[in-house]
């Protein structure tokens, strides 16, 4: 497989009207998959131990699903033809977005995690021995 096919302008900007191709299918499975992984992290979000935990899966949930669902209408404005949107540019520039999206939360989470975690951990401790 010749990678550099894909970043030719025929196959960025061009829309096929005569059949879907194998990548589009693939796009399709790519968002299907980001959308179940949403659905985990839902989940997981609902039966984390703590709410430092929650805040975060909650925002990769909503990471997921948002990169997950564009995905899949893009397949629909590929299925059917509409002009821009259904170019295989669109749909790179949607996984590109999420990948940025992705690097940015999980920096911010690296650097802030331990320090939230510490602080609800030391509330905890001290709700626990306040008065009620």
């Amino acid at each position: 497989m010749d990678i550099k096919q894909f970043f030719t302008t025929n196959y960025l900007f061009q829309i096929d009207r005569v059949m879907l191709h194998r990548s589009d299918k693939v796009f399709l499975f790519i968002g299907a998959a980001l959308v179940a992984l949403a659905i985990v992290f839902k989940l997981a979000a609902i039966y984390s131990p703590t709410l430092v935990d929650k805040k975060y899966r909650q925002k990769f949930f909503v990471l997921f699903l948002t990169i997950g669902l564009a995905e899949a209408t893009w397949f629909l404005a590929r299925y059917y033809f509409v002009r821009f949107f259904g170019s295989h540019f669109v749909a790179s520039l949607i996984l590109l977005i999420g990948l940025i999206w992705f690097v940015a939360l999980v920096v911010k989470m690296i650097k802030h995690y331990r320090e939230e975690k510490t602080v609800w951990e030391k509330e905890q401790v001290r709700a626990k021995y306040l008065p009620k």
